[in-house]
């Protein structure tokens, strides 16, 4: 049996000398998560379809003394994912961590969804994270020293919910993209993992219809709040560092006992 490293809390979660990618990172759950790992001591890369506000919260890594920048990316465009790996790897040297978490949840009925819509949600939800996942890869394969990904899926992929059909139905794909995924990358060294919200306080649910549509299941959320975005960065990077060395293809669900209601 192999000896175990014996490591203290502050190796468990150091990142330094890590490189990771965050998608989605200009707002909410996406730059909790690059603001973490940056804390961690990795350097980020912020990729976003909004450049505007992801040069901004850049800016506010850089000006904490944090090693981050910003690529604009389109998940759904396989030109500006390569980009985004390629520019990762020419600025900080490599890339040991991508946390998928670009996303987007129209709320549509079933019989009024169109094509058009169904398409968009899951070329951003699941497609999108397959095409970056396999570039990554490439690149975690070729240093030779392993890596983790993590994706960021969705307590609603088990849990239905009216006006969510694309939606529960791109993040129940990216909990099965998930496992496959560790099964196949495990014998590099490439953990796979992914960890499924409930429903989360974020800009995006701002709107006067998000947040009606939210107070209709706060009572089914056992401790009656939305989560916070950097609770979830917690287990994000929870899955990237040390202390978790021994999960793959796993998914975290962290909904307040949402699912159970």
């Amino acid at each position: 049996m192999q000896e175990q490293e014996y490591l203290s809390i502050k190796e468990l979660f150091d990142l330094g000398g890590n490189v990771a990618i965050v998608t989605g990172a200009a707002s909410g759950i996406g730059f909790a998560c690059a603001r973490r790992l940056a804390e961690a001591g990795a350097a980020i890369v912020l990729a976003d379809i909004n450049p505007e506000t992801g040069e901004m919260k850049t800016r506010e890594l850089t000006s904490n003394g944090f090693q981050a920048t910003f690529v604009k990316c389109d998940v759904t465009k396989e030109p500006d994912i390569r980009n985004l790996v390629d520019t990762t790897v020419r600025t900080f040297g490599s890339l040991d961590i991508l946390v998928n978490n670009a996303g987007i949840y129209p709320n549509k009925p079933m019989t009024e969804m169109d094509i058009e819509t169904w398409d968009r949600i899951m070329n951003i939800n699941l497609k999108g994270v397959f095409f970056l996942c396999r570039w990554a890869a490439r690149h975690m394969i070729e240093q030779g020293r392993g890596g983790n990904i993590i994706n960021i899926a969705s307590a609603s992929a088990s849990h239905p919910t009216v006006g969510l059909t694309a939606y529960d139905s791109s993040k129940a794909g990216v909990w099965m993209l998930t496992r496959t995924m560790a099964v196949e990358l495990a014998p590099y060294n490439i953990r796979v993992n992914s960890v499924s919200p409930g429903p989360i306080h974020t800009e995006g649910v701002s709107s006067p219809e998000a947040v009606e549509f939210n107070k209709s299941r706060l009572h089914r959320i056992l401790m009656q709040r939305l989560g916070r975005p950097d609770e979830m960065a917690n287990i994000v990077l929870f899955l990237a560092c040390r202390a978790s060395t021994y999960i793959t293809g796993s998914d975290i669900v962290a909904d307040c006992g949402w699912s159970l209601t």
